[in-house]
């Protein structure tokens, strides 16, 4: 399974190329970006293998500076099953359940995926649903791109992000997302209880600005003594009504 994630990261990577031979008549198109959402929890014994499965994408994306980008909510769902998930927020669970109502989905579950806010969720470990999703996306010339820098507030325990958007905003926000990329947690109760857990790309906070420009600064509170090698911030633009993710982008901290 891991080569063919790779060959599906590897076409999306040379899609600029045709993206740019539009007609000067025709909207521009631009190179799509994908983002994984996956809500998980450590008092669920199917959540590992997920993890486990969207490290693979994870590792594959970085490698070859594909726009694929995965993020795990941990969500309350399992908290009252005999372990606390410590990473776990009740603000995860609301998006999660908004999700549901948003695409009429009846079973909440974990670990459930959902791929650009689409209409259909997957199952954590569903590698070969997950995988031709992406295909799918990466295949095809997207009407949206987002491009944002970061950087650190002189004396404030915030970060400033900078964004730029091409294609339309209407109704639209723009969310942030500060996630830590490795974790191991070490679980004492529940179905996972004595085993230790390894995460990645854990969200630690998420923000959210409604877009009325298509540009413009945004500050994210970090506390300023924090080892950000450990981070990366992911944003994206996501309609309102709909959920619809249109354009992503990610970036990382130099050590």
């Amino acid at each position: 399974m891991k080569k063919s994630i790779l060959f599906i990261f590897c076409i999306g990577l040379g899609l600029n190329a045709i993206f740019a031979q539009t007609s000067t008549n025709e909207p521009k198109l631009f190179q799509p970006a994908v983002l994984v959402e996956l809500f998980s929890s450590e008092g669920c014994s199917s959540c590992p293998y997920a993890d486990e499965f969207l490290k693979e994408v994870i590792n594959i994306s970085d490698s070859s500076k594909s726009p694929v980008y995965v993020i795990d909510y941990h969500v309350v769902i399992w908290n009252r099953s005999g372990w606390v998930d410590p990473f776990s927020d009740s603000a995860y669970s609301l998006r999660q359940q908004e999700y549901m109502y948003k695409k009429k989905l009846s079973a909440m579950y974990t670990p459930m995926v959902f791929i650009n806010g689409g209409d259909k969720e997957f199952a954590g470990g569903d590698k070969r649903g997950i995988g031709q999703k992406i295909q799918e996306i990466l295949t095809k010339p997207s009407k949206h791109f987002l491009r944002c820098g970061i950087t650190g507030v002189e004396n404030e325990d915030s970060l400033m992000l900078a964004y730029q958007i091409w294609g339309d905003i209407d109704s639209c926000d723009i969310k942030i997302a500060f996630i830590q990329k490795e974790i191991n947690s070490s679980v004492k109760g529940g179905e996972n209880n004595g085993m230790i857990l390894h995460h990645h790309n854990v969200v630690k906070g998420l923000f959210t600005k409604q877009l009325a420009s298509k540009d413009g600064l945004i500050k994210i509170p970090v506390n300023r003594n924090l080892n950000l090698d450990n981070f990366r911030v992911v944003a994206f633009i996501q309609h309102r009504r709909t959920w619809q993710i249109f354009a992503a982008d990610q970036m990382t901290f130099k050590p």
